[in-house]
């Protein structure tokens, strides 16, 4: 039994090594999840009076996968995501004559994010259409529960007094289990590459917890004057669809030349002349125009240009323009701003994404008024190219008004451009 143990880990090591590609990538990936709970009562409980509501959060995966076969990899991690456990109940408002006056929901919940130590395996395709790579895959999790906290408790106000008819009373009490516990998580993904080392990634999870973690009791629960004993529960699972980013460790080896992860490299070609590099510019417009069925019409335009100090660093200024017939009572609003900027390029391929970040000033005028305009402006986005030297960007405009300080909600505006560099 030994002896065929070693034999099979001698087997995977050399695989691993017999691929010219490198054996090594690591991972990471952003997204929004939907926590999973569970509900359960003594006796069933009325029809949309107390429910569990699945929630919204944020989940992060951090991964390292080693090549075994051509298409086969092993996988490790930590990923962790925003567990939203509590309740919902809806109620009929009532006023002192008892006549229905109106309805509503009460909202309160708790969250805790906890750590899944895991390792799987990875199943990847053949490179389809040069450039995009089909994956898929099973992970086991440890899970370390970190959470330490309390429920944040919400119940129904009173109307004259006395609680209103056809509505919830009842007192909530958590128990954090401090449990570590298990998790299956299962994986479906599609890679694209835009070098021999570096991939853009989006990642369907979902992680099915056998323990549980967290649990919600009502101390006392009273619908329509019925008590109920009732739990809610979080195992751990979640739903996700994450964006992401892969390197391989061996990035600085020569060369741009598409192929599957672990298959070796058949037929070198030639890499592709590389746009954005060192001591080039650039310059060029965006824009967009948004016409309301409300009435009137939203138009941008943003100037830009800048010089490529280090391969993918772009540095530079842009012009910010505005002009707007969509608000009632200040309509037409123009404003303009400038101001420094800086952009940069995750590849020097063809098909580059690239973020933008820029510091706006300027002014905004309106049909009574006019004063100053600040903005912090992010533009993440993707170049195509058209030919050697002009390019097609799309991405989404975001500003923050840094001034007047009580706008401080983000503008986004998809933008549509043309770039020329030399």
């Amino acid at each position: 039994m030994k002896k065929t143990l070693l034999y099979f880990f001698l087997g995977i090591f050399a695989a691993a090594n017999s691929h010219a590609q490198s054996p090594w990538r690591l991972g990471v990936g952003l997204g929004p999840s939907l926590s999973y709970n569970t509900l359960s009562s003594d006796r069933p409980l009325p029809s949309g009076k107390f429910e569990a509501p699945d929630r919204f959060g944020v989940s992060f995966d951090l991964s390292a996968e080693r090549s075994l076969t051509s298409h086969l990899s092993l996988r490790m991690g930590v990923r962790t995501s925003t567990l939203k456990v509590g309740t919902r109940t809806s109620f009929i408002s009532r006023d002192s004559t008892g006549a229905v006056s109106g309805w509503g929901r009460n909202n309160g919940y708790t969250q805790f994010s906890p750590a899944n130590l895991n390792a799987g395996f990875t199943y990847n395709s053949r490179l389809l259409w040069r450039r995009l790579i089909v994956n898929g895959g099973a992970d086991i999790n440890y899970i370390i529960n970190r959470y330490d906290g309390y429920v944040r408790e919400k119940n129904d106000r009173k109307i004259d007094g006395h609680w209103p008819g056809d509505v919830y009373q009842y007192t909530l009490e958590s128990s954090h289990t401090r449990n570590q516990g298990l998790s299956l998580s299962l994986r479906a993904g599609l890679d694209y590459k835009i070098g021999q080392y570096r991939s853009l990634s989006v990642q369907w999870l979902y992680n099915q917890g056998f323990r549980d973690l967290f649990t919600i009791s009502t101390k006392e629960l009273e619908l329509n004057g019925v008590k109920y004993q009732a739990n809610v529960v979080s195992k751990g699972s979640y739903l996700t669809m994450q964006v992401g980013y892969k390197q391989g460790l061996q990035w600085k080896k020569p060369g741009n030349y598409m192929s599957p992860y672990n298959a070796a490299l058949v037929g070198k070609r030639p890499a592709n002349r590389p746009d954005f590099k060192a001591g080039s510019a650039m310059v060029g417009a965006s824009g967009v125009a948004i016409p309301y069925q409300t009435g009137g019409e939203f138009a941008n335009v943003a100037l830009r240009g800048g010089y490529f100090v280090a391969d993918r660093i772009l540095l530079g200024a842009v012009g910010f323009g505005a002009y707007s017939t969509i608000v009632p009572v200040e309509a037409p609003l123009r404003g303009w701003a400038l101001g420094p900027m800086v952009r940069y390029h995750i590849s020097t391929t063809a098909f580059s994404p690239f973020v933008e970040a820029a510091y706006l000033m300027g002014e905004e005028t309106g049909q009574t008024y006019r004063r100053g305009w600040q903005f912090v402006a992010l533009m993440p986005g993707v170049s195509f190219r058209l030919n050697r030297h002009l390019k097609a960007d799309i991405g989404v405009y975001m500003l923050r008004p840094t001034y007047p300080v009580s706008e401080n909600a983000v503008i986004s505006l998809p933008q549509l451009g043309l770039h020329y560099s030399w």
